[in-house]
Order: structure tokens, then C-alpha cells, then sequence
């Protein structure tokens, strides 16, 4: 059997994409039951208050109502841990739906895009068997779920190719992923804008007529909830008090780009801030509104070592993606070795996948100006680039790139399908089957 007739049958097998989907799960289960991570840092903080929420004590820290952080996940965990108890279950039962979600998504959109049956399964298995998307999902961290339901909007959008419903729907869901992150609110603006430069069948009008009712769907989300901050917490807070926070980590004189300590250490105190660490959540809009204060004026002072900061920022944001091994490497410190060598590995991939995904946005990108077949696939690009300017405003820490990988995975198994049916095609095998013939 030659490998043009392999491809046909990758292509045209029906147990495919379930097959994907059991791997994906599989392994991830596997990870989670043989080394179970114990919740740290955001995750922790996530377990501890989606608990309360499912006690019915509501959004709250110490007694003190709060949106000192967003609030989406941890409703979502305290749904399923209203199934399934307060405990590290319902973290990776969410984990593993979000999972199916991500592979059936990645290969909806890039049926969408024009890619076909062989480069949607690629990108899906490629997704189904990466190392650190793996270890994600033992952890009750954000991620994962948030990644899914911004996917789901994003596929949505792109099918309704401007009708009202579909926009409708969509924004929805970008309403609940603006939840989740805040500056998700942005993201379906520029979206539109790319869908009008790379789908003929869009433009500029359906660009205009899609983004009224996704606004407004998006609005009727987060609305309820900036209401609640307005009247518990006296301020105008759309999704979270912490906005100011995230800016000023980006812009001060102790700035790498990169996360650094400073909370519950007297680098907080040296701020300037004046409101010390212990009344963060009792003082948190004042916080808010002083620490963004301090960074833009330090911007405006700093304008020149703001914009180069800003650049190493991105330049971070892609150097590694080794956070999710955080967990593991804390937990479990007897298997320092095999997990290094894992995590190794792991960025070797991360590598590959980074060159083969921007090999297929190269190829695609002089097919814009025309916008010829190969147009769609720079849609791709819409969160890569998005991650990447969210993190020059704010900070380049590798975990913020996970909603884009999915996305380059597709535009990686695009690359290695057109390269494995230009191998078959210089293969002597069909050469010879038609001589025969």
C-alpha cells in the first residue's frame, strides 16, 4: 500500500476522529489518576472559592465580597462541584470535557478554513498527544475551559458568516469567555476585522452586520455582573478590580516582562501604593485605580523602556511553554529527572509546532491581497496575535499563549498534510499503479 492510498484511508476512516478524542481523554485521565497535582497558586485559589460558591456563600474572600479576580471559572468549577463535591474531580471533569470540546473545535474550524479530512486530523492528534496540554489538565486552573468556550465562539462567528443568529450565539459565548478573561471583550472586534480581509463571502458588510448583535449578546453576559460590582462594590467594575494590577506588573522600574515576587513580600510595600498587601480584596477598586495610576505614569514618563519592555514582553510570551509542569515539579520531587526530560521534549515540540504553523501563515499570507483559497487560513492568526498584544500591554509569562496553540496546531497539521501529499506525489507507487493500469 503506497502512502497516497494511506492518506485516503486517514481521510475516509469513520472511527478517526473518535479515536482522537479517546486518546486525548485517555491520556489525560491516565496523567491525572497515576500523579494527581495538588492545586497551587491560582489553582488553589480557584479550588477554595468555587467551594464556597457551591456552598452558597457567593463570590466572596474573608467575608468581603469581591471581583478582585474574574469571576467565569469559578462559577463553572462551582457548578461541577456542585455534582461532584468540592474536590480535584470536578477540576478534571471539566478539564476533559473541555478537552473533546478542543479537539471536535479544532477540526470544525478548520473544516471551515478550507482545510481537509487529513490536516483537521493532524492538527487534532497533534493536539490530542501534546505534553503540556496533557499535564494542563490535571490542574484546576483556567486554561483549558476558557480555551474551549473562546474556540466555540470563534467557530461559531466564522459559520455565521454575518447572519444575525449565528452573531447572536456567538456573542454568547464571547460573553462568557469575557468572564473567564476580561480582555476577551476585545478580541471578536479584531476578529471581524480579519474576517472581512481574508473571506470573500464576508466583508466589510458582513463585518457590520455581525457586530451589532455579537455586542449585544456579549453585553447581555458580563452586564448582569458589572451591575453586581456596581452595587456591592460602589465602583464601575465590568468583569474584575485587578485590571490595574496586571498593568502596573508590566510597567514599573522592577519589570522583567516576565512574573516576578512581589505580593506578600515588602516589594508590594515599595511600590508606593500605599494599601498594604492584607487589604488587597478590602480596598480592592482603590487598588485598582492607584495601580493603574502608577503605571501610566510611568508609561508616560517612560515611553521609550515601556515600548522595548513591551517587545521582550511578546518575545517571552513564545520563548517557552513549560508552566505546566509547575505542579508536577512540586509535587512530585523524587521524579525531577524523567519530568525534566519530559518537559524537554515537550519544548522541542512546542518548537516544531511553532515553525509549521507560521510555515503555513508564511504560505497564506500573499494570497490576502487577492483573496485567494489560501486566504482563509490566516483567520489562524487572529489569537496568536492577540495573546501576543495583550502581552506587550501587560506581561509575557509562557502560560498566556495557551488559547493560541490549538489554533497553530491547526495551521501546523495544514503544513505537514501538504507536505505529506507532496511526498506521495513524488512516490514512484502511483506512478507504477498507473503504468500497470
Amino acid at each position: 500500500m503506497g502512502l497516497d492510498d494511506r492518506i485516503a484511508r486517514v481521510e475516509q476512516a469513520r472511527w478517526g476522529l473518535p479515536a482522537i478524542v479517546a486518546v486525548a481523554l485517555a491520556v489525560r485521565l491516565a496523567l491525572a489518576l497515576a500523579l494527581p497535582q495538588q492545586p497551587i497558586s491560582d489553582g488553589l485559589w480557584y479550588m477554595d472559592h468555587a467551594a464556597e460558591m457551591a456552598r452558597g456563600l457567593g463570590y466572596q474572600e474573608a467575608g468581603y465580597v469581591t471581583a478582585f479576580w474574574p469571576v467565569g471559572y469559578p462559577a463553572v468549577l462551582a457548578a461541577a462541584m456542585s455534582l461532584l463535591g468540592p474536590t480535584l474531580s470536578a477540576a478534571i471533569l471539566l478539564n476533559l470535557i473541555a478537552t473533546a470540546a478542543i479537539v471536535l473545535l479544532i477540526v470544525r474550524i478548520g473544516a471551515q478554513l478550507g482545510l481537509d479530512g487529513l490536516a483537521t486530523r493532524i492538527a487534532a492528534a497533534l493536539y490530542a498527544l501534546y505534553p503540556a496540554h496533557i499535564v494542563y489538565a490535571g490542574q484546576p486552573v483556567s486554561e483549558t475551559v476558557a480555551t474551549a468556550v473562546a474556540m466555540a465562539a470563534f467557530a461559531l462567528l466564522i459559520g455565521a458568516r454575518g447572519r444575525r443568529w449565528g452573531s447572536l450565539a456567538a456573542g454568547l459565548l464571547f460573553g462568557i469567555a469575557t468572564l473567564m478573561r476580561p480582555q476577551m471583550m476585545f478580541f471578536p472586534a479584531g476578529m471581524l476585522v480579519a474576517m472581512a480581509l481574508t473571506l470573500r463571502d464576508f466583508g466589510w458588510r458582513g463585518a457590520l452586520r455581525a457586530a451589532l448583535p455579537l455586542y449585544l449578546a456579549l453585553a447581555a453576559v458580563v452586564t448582569p455582573w458589572s451591575l453586581r460590582n456596581a452595587a456591592e462594590l460602589g465602583a464601575a467594575v465590568p468583569v474584575s478590580t485587578n485590571g490595574g494590577i496586571a498593568l502596573y506588573y508590566g510597567a514599573n522600574d522592577r519589570a522583567t516582562g516576565d512574573w516576578y515576587a512581589w505580593e506578600r513580600t515588602p516589594v508590594w510595600d515599595a511600590t508606593g501604593v500605599g494599601i498594604p498587601y492584607k487589604q488587597h480584596i478590602v480596598e480592592q477598586v482603590e487598588l485598582d485605580r492607584r495601580f493603574k495610576a502608577l503605571a501610566v505614569d510611568w508609561i508616560k514618563r517612560n515611553p521609550g523602556r515601556w515600548t522595548a519592555l513591551g517587545f521582550r514582553k511578546m518575545a517571552l510570551l513564545w520563548e517557552r511553554d513549560s508552566d505546566a509542569f509547575w505542579a508536577l515539579d512540586i509535587g512530585y520531587p523524587a521524579l525531577a529527572t524523567p519530568i525534566a526530560a519530559v518537559r524537554v521534549f515537550n519544548q522541542l515540540c512546542y518548537f516544531a509546532i511553532l515553525a509549521l504553523g507560521l510555515s503555513a501563515l508564511g504560505v497564506a499570507l500573499p494570497a490576502l491581497w487577492r483573496r485567494e483559497r489560501l486566504a482563509p487560513l490566516l483567520m489562524l492568526a487572529c489569537m496568536p496575535a492577540f495573546a501576543t498584544l495583550t502581552a506587550f500591554a501587560f506581561t509575557g509569562q509562557g502560560r498566556y499563549h495557551y488559547p493560541a496553540m490549538p489554533f497553530l496546531f491547526v495551521a501546523a497539521g495544514w503544513t505537514l498534510a501538504a507536505l505529506l501529499r507532496w511526498w506521495a506525489a513524488r512516490s514512484p507507487a502511483p506512478l507504477l499503479r498507473a503504468t500497470a493500469a
